[in-house]
């Protein structure tokens, strides 16, 4: 758009331009820089436009260096330092609120006051509880500022207009309702005139629409009808709370105006942009710095770390090779690994990738690991600026950076986090020293508060918020949440400011009448923003209904005419045939032991993708130990536990007491290495809990074992080479029981289990059958396997035997749902061998056994392409062991 000509005059006339906000300012700049191209001119000054925030600043320096004050203007971090400090110094413990939380309210309640020329009522604060603390912290905050001669930016305009400035001419654009700090400042200079960028908007409209969603669609239309009829036009969407609407917004404008971006390899730029930065801490690259620098003071989540192992950014010299050996650790040893918390210290990070089974693929990480705990060997206190030279220290050790290739935006991060680091080393500012703790905490707070916009790449359509667009001009403007419910956006006040003060100030939030005329001119502004002007609602919100804003109703809208959805024509799908894999190699030992058969039987595709193409989901971690690691613990405990009894004659020889004694040493060992992991009081606690969980859990179950026929336990734990059909698979038989009646196979298990899973020509737990069925009964001795059962090991339910017997001896009077083996072992092989058949054939079909309730927690789902939605995302307390 050209330049306004009061700009271009008041420029020419050597004024200054100061506006409201940092993108009017660019605006207005690359406006002067393309009128300036347009005369064929190749190099020109820089023009004198400046955002008041970078205009102040600028003058404050001048008087500085000029020797005409001593006052050393202090920048956000520095402040907040000195509101900590202060805050500190009280040490009250009547609030909840962190010091950091409570420096930022004060901060806020201490430029309010100076904004709105309230100064001298800092005495007649006290009415209230935070009032008058408030009123404490601010006198000790003034007098330090006062003694070490700073100044805070909230007090920046009553320094400038006090200091006698001359000025050559000053055009303020954009400035609808500045606070009287401001006013009070441009009375003092003179001449000052005031723009206001307006349009004489030849069509207004409003839109209803049905919901957020279709509100946003129908601007995202909207805008690309207006694009493709004026390629050159610029637009703006203005939108109130963009930054929770962000998201939606953008996924919606991808779609409609862009879904080229759907690739995510395409490099295009898109045709809007958002005005709306994120905090710098949130970008990728700074979030792995700081998790990183955290990593050295403290143990980390599990899915922070694995985050960090994947991460491009740490390590980004690195090749794909060594990339692919962190992610094989992260996936197949680090998720795998025993632990009492789902975190992990730096040291016992390092301990397990120096022993990992893949640890000669892993040198290069361990290296880096500890080259960073090296880095933060020295826990003294320093100045902030040494601190900061030692995490560049320590993030270089780790190799952290930018990866080559990388977009400009990645770049831009990593120039503004560099900034970040120095204005942490501007914190010496008052000779204090910190610990590394201390200046990481410092860090994060200024890498928090640091808004980070990418460059601007001067898209047609720009998405920004109503303040934001002040003093900017549009061709078209679409202006979203114009609602009764949503519309003006409602200013907050502060807790530590009486309320009859913020009111006789006319504080925003304070003044009904003050926030009414501020709006009607904010909603006015809009409305001239540019000739074509379209105001949207939703109809239907969370909390209801609502109708248009009644500040819209002297604008005389006209209803605005949607565009219709386009059609979306079906694209003619390619048919691919389905060409079934290879038969499994013949004699090839398989990987999965009876699990290999379950999962035939579940799902001929899952069978395929765990045990032929090794795909596998990685596992979550909660605190505490999981299923599997209590189930293990069970197993052990038992596998134990018989070692030392061995048959139970010699169980019904000990007294109830050396029984629970025996059991107590067999806990212990089994939770010895979880012992070992301790680190904090709620793991001993935790630890000390399992111990009478199991307690409580195994002595009735020996309890039980006494009331048992007579029984040997022959074998443990003990591994199999099975062959059914063409397939050789390792099986391992939880407990094989001696009984009068032939050989018991038993299997234990803490959660519901039935013999019914044994059943049909899908079984469900195909482990117990396809050892029945195995060449090793009967012994060279004669023994024939007497039985097949669940050893149900359940808290609070009945415990028992359930499965299949030769003769009633095996089970006797402690069986349950006992059933005749003889005539189910053919049937079974049967079955077996066919799944077997099928596996080894390639039959890799997508059929699930019980569709969706099979599906349910299969690791395959995004892979098999199934309908995720049908999916409940419920996971059961307790899932069943599979113990091979």
């Amino acid at each position: 758009m050209p330049l306004p000509p009061e700009i271009a005059q008041a420029l020419a006339d050597g004024g200054e331009i100061v506006t409201s906000n940092q993108r009017a300012a660019r605006t207005l700049r690359r406006d002067f820089n393309a009128a300036m191209q347009a005369e064929g001119r190749t190099r020109w000054h820089s023009p004198s436009i400046f955002a008041f925030d970078t205009w102040a600043t600028g003058l404050w320096h001048q008087i500085l260096l000029a020797g005409k004050t001593d006052r050393v203007l202090l920048n956000p971090a520095q402040e907040h330092a000195i509101w900590r400090a202060v805050l500190a110094a009280e040490s009250s413990s009547e609030t909840t609120r962190s010091l950091d939380s409570l420096a930022q309210m004060a901060a806020e309640a201490w430029s309010r006051l100076h904004l709105y020329n309230g100064r001298s009522r800092l005495r007649t604060l006290s009415t209230s509880t935070d009032t008058r603390a408030f009123q404490r912290w601010a006198v000790a905050f003034e007098r330090r500022l006062q003694r070490e001669s700073w100044l805070t930016r909230a007090e920046l305009p009553a320094a400038l207009g006090a200091a006698g400035l001359a000025i050559n001419g000053l055009l303020l654009v954009g400035f609808d309702t500045p606070p009287p700090a401001y006013t009070s400042l441009f009375a003092s200079l003179t001449p000052v005139t005031h723009y206001q960028p307006a349009t004489e908007a030849h069509d207004r409209q409003l839109a209803a629409c049905a919901d957020d969603l279709s509100e946003i669609r129908a601007a995202a239309h909207w805008a690309r009808s207006v694009l493709t009829a004026a390629p050159a036009a610029r637009i703006g969407v203005i939108v109130p709370g963009l930054e929770d609407r962000k998201p939606l917004i953008a996924r919606v404008f991808r779609e409609i105006l862009a879904p080229e971006l759907e690739d995510i390899a395409s490099t295009a730029a898109a045709p809007y942009e958002f005005s709306l930065g994120t905090p710098l801490a949130s970008t990728a690259l700074v979030a792995t710095a700081l998790d990183l620098l955290r990593w050295t003071q403290q143990p980390l989540p599990l899915d922070t770390i694995s985050a960090l192992l994947l991460s491009p950014y740490f390590g980004a010299a690195l090749g794909d090779e060594a990339a692919a050996a962190a992610a094989e650790f992260d996936a197949f040893e680090l998720r795998q690994s025993r632990m009492l918390r789902p975190e992990l210290t730096l040291d016992q990070a390092i301990a397990s990738v120096a022993t990992a089974k893949r640890s000669e693929q892993l040198t290069d990480l361990l290296l880096r690991l500890r080259a960073l705990r090296r880095s933060a060997a020295d826990t003294t206190e320093r100045p902030y600026a040494e601190h900061a030279d030692a995490f560049r220290a320590a993030l270089e050790a780790t190799r952290w950076s930018v990866r080559a290739g990388e977009d400009s935006t990645t770049f831009q991060a990593l120039r503004r986090w560099e900034s970040a680091l120095d204005e942490l080393a501007t914190l010496d500012f008052d000779g204090s020293r910190a610990t590394p703790t201390m200046a990481l905490r410092a860090l994060t707070r200024i890498a928090t508060q640091a808004i980070f916009a990418p460059e601007s790449h001067d898209a047609p359509i720009q998405i920004l918020g109503p303040l934001e667009a002040s003093g900017s001009r549009f061709d078209a403007a679409w202006v979203l949440g114009a609602g009764e419910l949503s519309w003006p956006p409602q200013p907050s006040t502060t807790p530590f400011l009486p309320w009859h003060i913020q009111q006789e100030l006319a504080m925003p939030g304070a003044d009904a009448a003050r926030d009414r005329g501020a709006a009607q001119r904010l909603t006015a502004r809009l409305a001239s923003a540019a000739p074509t002007v379209v105001f949207s609602y939703s109809a239907t919100l969370a909390d209801g209904h609502q109708h248009p804003s009644p500040l819209l109703e002297p604008l005389g809208l006209t209803p605005y005419d949607p565009i219709p959805e386009p059609t979306r024509t079906a694209l003619p799908l390619e048919s691919v045939p389905d060409q079934p894999p290879p038969p499994y190699p013949p004699d090839h030992p398989s990987r999965g032991g009876s699990q290999l058969l379950q999962h035939q039987a579940a799902c001929a595709f899952r069978a395929f993708a765990e045990h032929r193409l090794g795909s596998s989901a990685i596992d979550a971690r909660d605190p505490g130990m999981n299923a599997l690691e209590r189930g293990v613990d069970v197993h052990k405990i038992m596998e134990t536990f018989w070692d030392e009894v061995r048959d139970q004659e010699t169980l019904k020889s000990l007294t109830e007491n050396q029984r629970h004694a025996t059991l107590d040493r067999c806990i212990d060992a089994a939770l010895g290495r979880s012992r070992r992991l301790t680190q904090t009081t709620w793991d001993e606690a935790y630890l000390s809990l399992q111990r009478e969980r199991l307690r409580q859990l195994l002595r009735p179950w020996l309890d039980f074992e006494l009331t048992r026929p007579p029984f040997l336990v022959r074998q443990q734990e003990e591994k199999l080479e099975a062959h059914i059909g063409p397939l050789h698979l390792q099986l391992r038989a939880d407990r094989i029981d001696e009984t009068s009646g032939g050989d018991l196979i038993l299997d234990y298990k803490t959660g519901h289990a039935s013999p019914a899973e044994w059943l049909s020509d899908r079984p469900d737990a195909p482990q117990l059958p396809l050892y029945a069925i195995q060449p090793a009964w009967p012994r060279p001795d004669g023994t024939p396997l007497g039985g097949v059962a669940f050893a149900l090991l359940r808290a609070g339910d009945d415990l028992a035997l359930t499965g299949f017997a030769s003769t009633p001896e095996v089970f006797a009077s402690t069986a349950k749902n006992q059933l005749p083996l003889e005539s189910q072992l053919e049937e079974w092989r049967r079955v077996l061998t066919a799944l077997a058949e099928e596996f080894a054939a390639g039959d890799a079909r997508v059929d699930p056994k019980r569709y969706p309730n099979t599906c349910q927690h299969c690791g395959q789902r995004l892979l098999c392409r199934l309908n995720l939605a049908t999916f409940s995302e419920e996971e059961s307390e307790e899932s069943e062991l599979a113990h091979e």
